[in-house]
């Protein structure tokens, strides 16, 4: 607050930023040190369990923090008054097209989409993004297999495909020892990018399509199939 009366919201804002993100960073910190510690003395970085569980865990905190700052936010806009978060008549998309009703909150006319009508509309996304993060795990699992990363004796036959996990045998073309391996390795970092590149379009017409009322919920709606996708092609 004083340095709020000193030297202005904008530096305020910045000061109570880092406040904050730095409380927040003190659990992820501490199950680093926990995990650091396993994969040192108890386990391996390839085989420890806790490796994979804290990645899924960072990227679930990220999402939180992100909806947690915005309340908080909004708590720092009722105290400070004049701090303003955002303008909510400028977060309404010009795209949308709703049914004319008078709002119940306002007593003013408003555009309306009815809940039965957005459901299908999110049918119809998931009806396209789903083959494409199908075809995608597929592609990934193709890569692992060709790479030597998913062998029978590690990872059980449900992923192995003998017709590529083969080449990664010893002697073979795509042997870990050799440089080829390398080869596909980046045939598979390029991959990635042009799945993600493809798929960044895909969520955003889909999005389009789901006829959202606010850029926020049209973002968010872009956030979470980008966010599926691209975690499950990391």
């Amino acid at each position: 607050e004083k340095i709020r009366s000193h030297y202005g919201d904008e530096t305020a804002i910045y000061f109570e930023w880092m406040n904050y993100f730095q409380k927040w960073l003190l659990i992820p910190s501490a199950l680093a040190i926990l995990v650091s510690i396993s994969v040192q003395f108890f386990y391996g970085i390839e085989n420890s369990p806790f490796a994979g569980a804290f990645s899924i865990f960072m990227s679930l905190w990220g999402t939180i923090f992100l909806v947690s700052w915005r309340r908080h936010c909004r708590g720092l806009d009722i105290l400070w008054d004049d701090y303003v978060i955002e303008n909510d008549a400028e977060d309404l998309r010009k795209e949308f097209k709703g049914e004319m009703c008078i709002n119940p909150v306002t007593d003013l006319p408003d555009t309306y989409f009815p809940a039965k009508k957005r459901l299908v509309k999110y049918l119809q996304s998931f009806c396209i993004c789903f083959p494409c993060w199908v075809f995608c795990c597929w592609a990934i699992v193709c890569f692992l297999n060709a790479t030597g990363v998913i062998r029978p004796h590690h990872h059980g036959g449900m992923f192995d495909m003998p017709s590529l996990s083969f080449l990664a045998d010893e002697g073979q073309i795509f042997d870990p020892d050799y440089n080829m391996n390398m080869v596909v390795s980046i045939g598979q970092a390029v991959a990635t990018i042009i799945m993600n590149i493809q798929f960044r379009k895909v969520a955003h017409w889909t999005a389009d399509m789901e006829n959202h009322k606010t850029q926020r919920s049209y973002n968010n709606s872009v956030f979470i199939k980008r966010f599926i996708f691209e975690f499950t092609d990391f």
